[in-house]
């Protein structure tokens, strides 16, 4: 028989937080429970909450509020809800996709007026609140998580459940029967007001550990993003409200006391601030006022409301609510993305790559999780995170050192690299939760390796450059026999063991799926898809300064040419340098480098080829390490790419250049074969003796035509969109994907991605 799910109203009250409100929707699209809608309150805001709402159109119910009142907001919604359950999330909270799944579950009970569920804090690792109880003064008391809090569920208890605002959820007919909330606590103690009112009306609080929400702390009109108040008025009203309200209803004398325990902390706490540097002296006045104001505010309003029942929402709700709006969540899939380089702190290849194909995904609807190293992991206050922005799960790990020797053991991999490996294992883990349907890891550093021992897990690993292949340019390996023995040769060994036994490779060019059946003597063609990388559109703010550009080079400025990589053999550094020695002999062409430092190893590369003069010769110009923005600027003020790289599993330097619609020179070495052909515009050469004074020959003729050097670039730049860009990219990656996740064998490696594309399209 059909499972039937009851319908739940998810009311997210927002004042002035448009960035996290938008968030806060992105995340409800992830859940995964399938008859739910959501009502936004949006209080009298003058960012851009109201632009951020109406681009959710019909999707949700857009209400507003003019007061900056959490209870007026919160009945307003409440007013508009059309399920069987109303539950509330923070405009700065995101949900674990199965948060509905487990609140729910708890209501087959119909005693059950209320259920909250647990809430992890702004980092992502730590707990706010778990279990909690509060007593008739509005004290918080936590226990343990073994707590039962059932026997406390009745009427006239002195310690109840209370449930926290951001995780919570109530049976409509029970918040409803107790009017809602009270408008006096525009700020603090709402949520345990109503607790408490529904346990005396008889109703039963329960928690639910399993539903867990993620909440951001965004600042706010009342607290500073480090959670410092900027003013105590609102909640001091709350306090001395519930105090005497509930508190002196049993006892005055000790809703008296209590509430001088209050005052004498606060007042100690905004002393401490000062003395600290937290807050300046002014400020703490303020807040001392603003405690005393607010708490004789609330004695006087409980005293003036007498024994008055329940809530506001009559005041609010003047009919029934509308019809029912299902949301639609997210229909894409649940993929987890593994790199220890992010951007900004790590801008290699990998990371970029990474980083583009999270937001790709994300734009096409999926819901994506990075895992990656948390920035100064080496450092002794590094911690971890997770963090959900702009769409996208980011968790932030740190290496676990105690799991090394398993790593060890089983896979033969060095301390650090287990470390790591290790540690994306246990998220791993801890992301079935989710119902994550793929995890995609790099072979480089074997980031992944554990996964693919546990048999719940997809995984697919992309192919990039591996140890094997970049130890023949890496003299330091070579010249040290003890990295060599103990780190090196254990991971290429893990690299053959891994390619052995992956079900599905991701291949970028079918240049690394040769080199891997040279390097490890393995056809595994017949497990990958050839999917090229993609970058994105440099000229989207830059097509006027590419124009000039063009223009200048028509127009007989001197040519430039960009060199682009790292100050090593492996691309070709010494080549260009040879290059750039030829050209200031013979022409005014300018040679830029980018992308590493001149410092002595670079300087002993200029010297062993006869080089030094470049180093500060005026037509050449070093550029150090460049960020993204700076380096696309480079592209575009160039006229020429040169990428004479040794061997490059795909070539994302030439395509960079591409999109910025400059042609390439390039060795015919790796994937740069495949990327740096005469119908992109390119040319490709074979590695030797005379390599440099050839392309030295390329570029003199193309500075003597320059309507020649201009065709070329139209055809880079069209031969970029039509296989290089993001757009190109993600459609091959979301077809290569669905067909991992729908248990298929990849196709062979020599079959052509575009069918595949056109039906991810489709």
């Amino acid at each position: 028989m059909p499972v039937s799910f009851p319908t739940v109203s998810i009311v997210v009250n927002t004042y002035n937080r448009g960035p996290w409100l938008d968030d806060a929707l992105r995340g409800l699209a992830g859940l995964d429970y399938p008859a739910f809608e959501v009502i936004v309150v949006n209080g009298p805001s003058t960012d851009n909450s109201a632009e951020v709402i109406a681009r959710w159109g019909g999707a949700i119910k857009a209400l507003t509020c003019d007061q900056a009142n959490l209870s007026v907001s919160r009945n307003v919604g409440i007013a508009a809800a059309a399920g069987d359950i109303i539950a509330f999330i923070d405009d700065d909270a995101v949900p674990h996709p199965q948060w509905l799944r487990r609140l729910v579950a708890r209501y087959d009970d119909a005693a059950v007026g209320a259920v909250g569920g647990f809430t992890v804090d702004n980092t992502g690792t730590r707990w706010q609140m778990r279990k909690t109880l509060c007593d008739r003064f509005g004290n918080a008391h936590h226990v343990s998580d073994y707590f039962d809090e059932r026997p406390l569920n009745r009427p006239g208890t002195p310690f109840y459940p209370s449930l926290l605002g951001t995780n919570s959820s109530f049976r409509a007919s029970a918040l409803r029967e107790v009017g809602g909330f009270d408008h006096v606590f525009a700020y603090l103690l709402d949520e345990t007001d109503v607790c408490l009112r529904l346990v005396d009306a008889g109703w039963q609080v329960h928690f639910e550990p399993d539903a867990l929400v993620w909440h951001q702390f965004a600042p706010s009109h009342i607290r500073s993003g480090n959670r410092v108040a900027r003013t105590l008025y609102p909640s001091a009203v709350s306090r001395g409200y519930f105090i005497t309200r509930h508190g002196g209803a049993a006892d005055l004398v000790a809703a008296g006391e209590a509430l001088d325990v209050f005052r004498r902390d606060l007042l100690a706490v905004n002393a401490r601030f000062e003395r600290d540097g937290v807050i300046d002296a002014a400020h703490h006045h303020a807040l001392d006022e603003d405690l005393v104001r607010g708490l004789a505010e609330g004695q006087r309003l409980a005293m003036a409301g007498g024994a008055r029942p329940g809530g506001d929402l009559a005041t609010v709700a003047t009919g029934a609510p509308g019809p029912f709006v299902r949301f639609a969540a997210a229909p894409g899939r649940r993929i987890a993305l593994i790199s220890q380089g992010w951007p900004p702190d790590n801008d290699s290849g990998i990371a970029r790559w990474t980083q583009l194909v999270a937001k790709g995904l994300i734009a096409r609807g999926h819901k994506v999780h990075v895992l990656t190293k948390a920035a100064a992991a080496a450092t002794a206050d590094a911690a971890e995170s997770v963090v959900f922005c702009d769409g996208l799960w980011v968790h932030r790990l740190l290496p676990d050192a105690d799991l090394a020797p398993a790593a060890q053991e089983r896979y033969g991999l060095p301390a650090g690299l287990g470390a790591w490996a290790m540690r994306v294992w246990r998220e791993a883990r801890f992301l079935k939760s989710f119902g994550v349907d793929l995890f995609s890891f790099p072979i480089w550093d074997l980031e992944g390796l554990p996964l693919l021992d546990d048999p719940d897990l997809t995984t697919v690993v992309s192919l990039h450059t591996t140890y094997a292949m970049a130890r023949p340019f890496k003299p330091e390996w070579q010249e040290r026999p003890l990295l060599g023995a103990r780190h090196v040769e254990p991971v290429i060994a893990a690299e053959k063991a891994l390619l052995e036994r992956a079900p599905w490779l991701l291949a970028n060019s079918h240049a690394i799926i040769d080199e891997i059946a040279v390097t490890y003597g393995l056809d595994v063609g017949p497990r990958a898809r050839v999917v090229p990388h993609g970058t994105p559109d440099p000229l989207t703010t830059r097509e006027f300064e590419a124009c000039a550009r063009e223009n200048q080079a028509l127009t007989g400025a001197p040519l430039r040419v960009l060199f682009v990589g790292r100050f090593e053999p492996r691309k070709g550094f010494d080549i260009a340098a040879r290059v750039a020695r030829g050209l200031i002999d013979e022409s005014d062409v300018e040679v830029w480098f980018a992308g590493g430092e001149l410092d002595e190893d670079a300087r002993a590369t200029l010297a062993s080829v006869g080089a030094e003069a470049i180093a500060a010769h005026p037509q050449v110009r070093f550029m150090g390490l460049l960020d993204r923005a700076a380096l696309d600027d480079a592209y575009v003020a160039a006229d020429l790419a040169l990428m004479p790289s040794r061997f490059e599993s795909f070539g994302l330097v030439a395509i960079e250049a591409m999109a910025a619609g400059r042609p390439v020179l390039a060795l015919d070495a790796g994937g740069l074969g495949e990327i740096a052909r005469e119908d992109h515009g390119a040319r490709a050469f074979a590695d030797g003796d005379d390599v440099a004074r050839a392309i030295v020959a390329e570029i003199e003729a193309l500075d003597g035509d320059r309507l020649e050097l201009r065709r070329r670039g139209q055809r880079a730049r069209a031969a970029w969109q039509e296989h290089y860009s993001i757009a190109a990219m993600i459609a091959g990656l979301e077809a290569f994907y669905a067909s991992v996740i729908a248990g298929k064998a990849a196709p062979r490696a020599e079959q052509a991605v575009g069918a595949e594309c056109e039906r991810a399209v489709a």
